[in-house]
């Protein structure tokens, strides 16, 4: 008879993904992903922040995962990536909540709102 809770370690996977060896090598998600959509926006003209970043990989993951699902696959990384990578967005979030400036926030409303808009 199969454990109740068969298959819900991937959350343990996915959590000692971000918060170790990667962590470690990589630094804690605000930066690394800060990062990555800096060069993303400066290759792009974008204005992404590092929370769409993650979520731009979550889509990816949601994408490659509706995949699986319709060809019969079972590919775990791709479950495990996705739980991790909202973990991620979680952490930076935590990482910000408090940080942000007035100011700041009212830049990032605007460009949400012009996106919306477009």
């Amino acid at each position: 008879m199969e454990a109740t809770t068969a298959g819900a370690e991937i959350v343990n996977e996915a959590y000692n993904l971000i918060t170790g060896d990667r962590q470690n090598s990589y630094s804690h998600p605000a930066e690394d992903y800060q990062r990555t959509v800096n060069i993303f926006n400066a290759m792009t003209g974008n204005d992404l922040t590092s929370e769409e970043g993650v979520m731009f990989m979550v889509a990816m993951k949601l994408s490659r995962l509706m995949h699986e699902m319709d060809n019969g696959m079972d590919l775990p990384d791709n479950t495990r990536d996705a739980i991790g990578y909202l973990g991620c967005l979680n952490m930076i979030r935590r990482h910000y909540m408090g940080q942000e400036s007035e100011m700041a926030h009212i830049a990032r409303q605007m460009r949400k709102a012009v996106r919306e808009w477009a």
